[in-house]
């Protein structure tokens, strides 16, 4: 391959983008994206590639180049030479043995760790430095997983504004000690909504099932704190399909749509965040784990929002070019807000039973007492299914006395039982650092840099 002179390689780009800067009028709105992505379909002999085609973000740096120098602008950079930076051995010896503790760890996350244990400066690692170095050492990273092949040839989609759009499944993420039996293992489920533009997690919780409640446990602690948001999107599981759902959908004006069934690309934003929950909060979870810091179910919620709010939301994201945080910080709109009260009542589970005519109804195998007078009707009852103390009893639109609880029975459904292989893992040395506790930190040094606003309250909106 013969190589171009800077000249060649200039008049070559010029050609590309003259129908467009060359253009004595101005363009109707959308007329140059048109443009653009035409020239970038075309094939071309480019001057010292074996490429055959330009993409459009590449012809737009053309462009910016040549309205800013001119002729120049198009000729390729010259690279200046750097000197080589000598890591320090120390540093360099700490780097390898994160990444031989946890294979999966990305460069990023080692340099997090260096620069927040205090082993080194912050902003003197380069990524591309450190990961030279870990190749020659042989501990270069795997790939371990692939973008999506199943996602080519969709249209990526993504909605113009914050809360627009959440996105929401479950994850059997890791195993914890069984609260009822220490010396087996019960698997953990991490449930998450992920908002669709900003790709900040709304709410992300550890429960031990996938039940109804704790999907609307969730969802009611993501409304309180960010608002209702317009579209609620989920697969076609059974939990996301229930009717439950689908009245609080409707009593609060949230559009309830389901992905196609055997069609997971539409739900692409919260299955590449489990992935990189797999890469990233995994491999130190089980860190912590394997050497007795986390053992209960509350421990490994503290854990997951130290890295949620100290790590992940401040994170650049590959897709954005952002972090969750400051993306979200873009609001274009006052979200719609519901207050405490109208939010219990909503999320209240709605059951029909018939009186027997002992006058008592049983529900989830307990045991309530209804007025007499009600026997061998037809009622509907609400109630929290956390909290069976207070059970609601309604009758043609009419709330009655609260049904009296006689039998509470202990074995009701929140046991689990599970089948599932417990997970092997051998726990590597631990080096000394704790990630969680580094994120930690680093989540609670954020509120010092945030302005307090006492400014008068907004009126709300309705969308």
């Amino acid at each position: 391959m013969d190589f171009p002179t800077d000249e060649q390689v200039a008049a070559f780009r010029y050609g590309l983008i003259s129908p467009i800067v060359s253009r004595q009028t101005p363009m109707i709105p959308g007329e140059l994206k048109r443009q653009l992505v035409q020239i970038a379909a075309l094939s071309h002999t480019i001057p010292g590639s074996h490429k055959t085609q330009v993409s459009v973000r590449t012809l737009e740096r053309f462009m910016a180049n040549y309205r800013k120098e001119g002729w120049e602008g198009l000729k390729p950079k010259k690279r200046p030479q750097k000197n080589a930076i000598a890591l320090p051995a120390p540093v360099l010896q700490k780097a390898i043995e994160l990444r031989r503790e946890r294979p999966e760890r990305s460069v990023e996350q080692i340099i997090y760790l260096l620069e927040h244990s205090g082993m080194a400066t912050e902003g003197t690692l380069a990524p591309s430095t450190l990961s030279r170095h870990l190749r020659k050492a042989g501990v270069s990273r795997q790939e371990l997983l692939q973008a999506m092949e199943s996602s080519r040839g969709h249209r990526r989609f993504e909605v113009e504004d914050v809360h627009l759009m959440w996105q929401a499944d479950f994850q059997h993420t890791l195993y914890l000690p069984d609260p009822l039996n220490p010396k087996k293992r019960k698997k953990a489920m991490l449930f998450a909504i992920i908002d669709d533009f900003s790709r900040a997690i709304v709410h992300g919780e550890f429960y031990w099932d996938e039940k109804l409640p704790r999907l609307e446990d969730a969802l009611k602690k993501a409304i309180l704190r960010h608002g209702v948001p317009a579209q609620f999107y989920c697969d076609n599981g059974s939990v996301f399909s229930s009717h439950h759902l689908v009245r609080i959908c409707a009593k609060l004006n949230i559009k309830l749509s389901h992905s196609r069934p055997y069609k997971p690309q539409g739900r692409g934003k919260i299955e590449r965040f489990f992935r990189f929950i797999d890469t990233s909060f995994r491999p130190e979870a089980h860190v912590q784990i394997g050497n007795g810091s986390l053992t209960t179910l509350k421990q490994l919620n503290e854990a997951f929002t130290s890295w949620l709010e100290g790590y992940y939301h401040l994170r650049k994201h590959g897709s954005t070019g952002q972090s969750p945080k400051d993306r979200a910080a873009g609001l274009k709109r006052t979200m719609r807000r519901v207050s405490m009260v109208e939010l219990t009542e909503i999320f209240l589970w709605e059951e029909v039973r018939k009186v027997d005519k002992a006058g008592c109804v049983s529900v989830f195998g307990n045991i309530f007492e209804i007025p007499s007078h009600l026997s061998s009707q037809t009622v509907t009852l609400r109630f929290d299914p956390y909290d069976l103390s207070v059970m609601q009893v309604w009758h043609d639109g009419n709330r009655l006395p609260d049904a009296r609880l006689l039998d509470l029975n202990r074995k009701i459904h929140e046991r689990v039982k599970t089948k599932s292989k417990v997970e092997k893992q051998e726990t590597p040395p631990a080096t000394g650092l704790n990630f969680f506790k580094l994120a930690e930190q680093n989540r609670r040094s954020q509120w010092a840099q945030e302005a307090l606003n006492f400014g008068p309250k907004q009126e709300v909106t309705h969308d």
